[in-house]
This record gives structure tokens, C-alpha cells and sequence, in this order.
């Protein structure tokens, strides 16, 4: 049984984020989780480079919208490798969200601590969200 607010302890989990403030938190949050943090990513290219030079990744953050660059072939390339995924959004509008990812879990900005950490225990294990 997992020691209480310890839940995550050993995921390794890539976080993709271009705001440095909420990217920090989401690190911070995590890692007292119990969590290795990938990244945080600011950008789509260094996203796949990150993904691309691990070997094991548990489960991934992604914004939605870095700085005018949309995280979705980022999705495309964790749904290959079967890695679970959500969404953080600012956008009450998910019509910017392609056909493919409809379905994937989203949770909107700001986040509250519980409700990501719940939602990260409740996507890991569920390949290519």
C-alpha cells in the first residue's frame, strides 16, 4: 500500500509546459509525489527530443498551447509508444482539439493539486490515453 501523498512514488513522467511558473509547480507538485520529472518542455521539438532519449516514460503533462504551437504531435508520438497522456488547457473551447484526441483527459488551468494527481493515477496504466 503507498504511503499517503505518495501515491506516484517512481513514475516517471514528462511534463510539457511553457509558462516557467506553472512548469515549476507542476515539477515541485510532483516531485513531492514521489515523481521523476521529465523536462518541463517549453516547446513541441524539445518535447519529442525529451521523449525520444527516454527509455521509460509512465505517463505525460502536456499544455496544450505553447506559445503558439500546438502539443498535439507530441500526443501523436506518446499514443505510438503507448505512454498515457492529459491535457492541461487554458481554453474553455476544446474545438482546437483534433477528432483523435476528443476523448483524452483534460483538466483545465489553473489546476488544483488533487484533482491532477488523481487524474495522473487514473490515466497511468491506460496506454496511449
Amino acid at each position: 500500500m503507498p504511503v499517503p501523498g505518495r501515491e506516484l512514488e517512481g513514475l516517471k513522467i514528462l511534463v510539457v509546459e511553457d509558462n516557467f511558473l506553472v512548469a515549476e509547480y507542476l515539477r515541485d507538485m510532483l516531485e513531492d509525489h514521489g515523481c521523476e520529472v521529465v523536462g518541463p518542455a517549453p516547446r513541441v521539438r524539445l518535447a519529442l527530443d525529451l521523449l525520444q532519449g527516454e527509455s521509460k516514460l509512465d505517463a505525460a503533462i502536456l499544455d496544450i498551447n505553447l506559445n503558439g504551437e500546438f502539443c498535439f504531435p507530441i500526443a501523436t508520438a506518446l499514443r505510438a509508444a503507448s505512454i498515457p497522456f492529459l491535457f492541461l488547457t487554458g481554453y474553455d473551447d476544446d474545438t482546437i482539439v483534433p477528432a483523435d484526441f476528443k476523448s483524452t483527459r483534460h483538466l483545465p488551468k489553473p489546476v488544483e493539486r488533487t484533482q491532477l494527481l488523481e487524474a495522473i493515477l487514473e490515466i497511468h496504466g491506460q496506454p496511449g490515453s
